[in-house]
């Protein structure tokens, strides 16, 4: 009869075999749930101590590089390169040079990546040489917001971001692959790009619209008007036959000092809204609906959102004037 010490080593011993067993045949598994559960968490870690580091490093014009960088899993053995039968798909630029993935949040889910070049990388994905095409609205409009949402996430990551246009294709020429053309343009273009990457840096762009309502200003021109008044008393004056005709030469005087007027506001408002910004881009006005006209149609480039928008405050308020504001988006106007 074995006593109970003897029982209790018996079944420690079975029990400790038991799990060096499951072990060694779960080894693969066990591996799999690590690099897939936690990896993932601990390089996101590392890279966003990192990118603060290269924050507070590369606050000068000139940004940091970190050599040989690796993030995501990405590695030499592991390249996302484009064959020689593909081009890449450019979203934009950072101002740090870094190899990372993105993951596959590109257009039709392609794997978005970066690639470095002294200082600048690229964010891309590889991308058949054609420009994406559909005859569905629709679908257009959703690559669209599938491009402005990669930027956001690589602004939101790295920082500093130089966005461009959709369907920016860099294609493979005289032999060079895609990729080589790229690293040729990023060489040739390289001071103009750092240039304008700390132009933009800290700031975002913003669209801004102002309306007048014409019968408003109208009324006010012909309470006011010296030159108004004294046509409507030489009309009064008429007969009918030359009154319709003094009816025009009003029109057009009204017309002339809305105009002259408007262009008073237009310098009054840019003056204002360029105290509170750092470029602004006077762009073509569009037609109104509603008895309305735009007066004025701007691209601003601005790092004070707050201020801006204290100023457009400010315009709404006078009687007859409405703003529609949009933003903040991408500086794809400042490029």
């Amino acid at each position: 009869m074995t006593d109970n010490g003897e029982l209790r080593e018996i079944i420690v011993r079975i029990v400790r075999e038991e799990i060096k067993a499951v072990a060694e045949e779960t080894n693969n598994i066990i591996a799999e749930v690590v690099r897939v559960e936690l990896l993932p968490g601990l390089r996101a870690a590392v890279r966003e101590s990192i990118a603060k580091e290269l924050r507070f490093v590369a606050s000068d014009k000139q940004a940091v590089p970190v050599v040989g960088a690796v993030f995501e899993g990405l590695s030499k053995e592991e390249t996302v390169d484009a064959g020689s039968d593909q081009g890449l798909y450019l979203y934009g630029l950072i101002d740090t040079s870094v190899s990372a993935r993105l993951g596959k949040i590109g257009i039709d889910e392609c794997e978005v990546y970066t690639i470095p070049y002294d200082g600048i990388s690229a964010i891309v994905h590889n991308s058949p040489l054609e420009p994406y095409k559909s005859d569905k609205d629709g679908t257009v409009k959703a690559w669209v917001k599938v491009h402005q949402r990669v930027m956001d996430v690589a602004a939101e990551r790295f920082g500093n971001l130089m966005p461009f246009g959709f369907d920016t294709i860099i294609l493979p020429k005289d032999n060079a692959t895609a990729k080589d053309a790229l690293m040729k343009w990023l060489s040739d273009e390289h001071e103009e790009i750092l240039r304008k990457m700390d132009k933009i840096k800290g700031k975002k762009e913003y669209g801004i619209q102002i309306f007048y309502i014409p019968s408003v200003f109208g009324e006010k021109i012909e309470k006011e008007s010296d030159e108004v008044k004294r046509m409507k008393e030489e009309m009064a004056s008429k007969p009918p036959g030359l009154a319709y005709m003094y009816k025009q030469k009003l029109g057009n005087i009204v017309k002339g000092e809305l105009d002259t007027l408007m262009d008073a506001y237009f310098e009054n408002f840019y003056e204002k809204l360029k105290g509170t910004s750092d470029d602004i881009k006077v762009e073509k006005v569009k037609k109104a609906d509603d008895g309305m006209v735009m007066m004025m149609n701007l691209s601003v480039l601005a790092s004070d959102e707050k201020a801006l928008g204290s100023v457009l405050d400010e315009i709404e308020s006078e009687n007859g004037f409405t703003v529609h504001f949009t933003g903040p988006w991408q500086p794809y106007s400042f490029i």
